[in-house]
């Protein structure tokens, strides 16, 4: 299943990158930084692959939560990166990297926002024997639930 998967992936790369040979995208720039923007691309689709792994495998919501945050952020970071190389022929390049920089600044907070607010309407986080909870210890003490009560 992996092979298919991965002969998939590779006769598609290549058949875009023939579409793009005949169509005269290449003749925009040097084919060395298209090649790069298409790594920097492919390394982002890593981490969101990655994240998406962490969003089935991880046992509670926190952890969960905590993998498509920091991952996602990583992996658009990579991708609108590369993104801004494939576009800088065009002069767009500063506007790829504005909204990479809103996106980069704003994924991180918006997880710790829901984090907080998971927190306090108390969902019990996944606890081992040595962990600290710092919030309980300022007074913040939730009734803990668990994910199935909200079901």
């Amino acid at each position: 299943m992996r092979r298919h998967i991965f002969l998939f992936i590779t006769i598609v790369i290549n058949s875009s990158i023939v579409v793009a040979e005949k169509e005269g995208y290449f003749q925009s720039g040097p084919l060395q930084a298209n090649m790069a923007a298409q790594l920097l691309i492919l390394f982002g689709c890593i981490f969101i692959l990655a994240a998406a792994l962490g969003l089935l495998r991880f046992p509670d919501f926190y952890t969960r939560l905590h993998a498509t945050t920091k991952l996602v952020a990583l992996g658009g970071l990579g991708i609108f990166v590369g993104a801004a190389v494939l576009f800088a022929p065009f002069g767009l390049m500063p506007r790829v990297l504005v909204i990479a920089a809103f996106f980069f600044l704003t994924a991180p907070l918006s997880g710790y926002m829901i984090a907080r607010s998971g927190y306090l309407r108390g969902l019990k986080p996944y606890r081992e024997l040595g962990s600290v909870d710092d919030w309980g210890l300022m007074g913040e003490i939730p009734d803990w639930k668990t994910e199935e009560d909200d079901q």
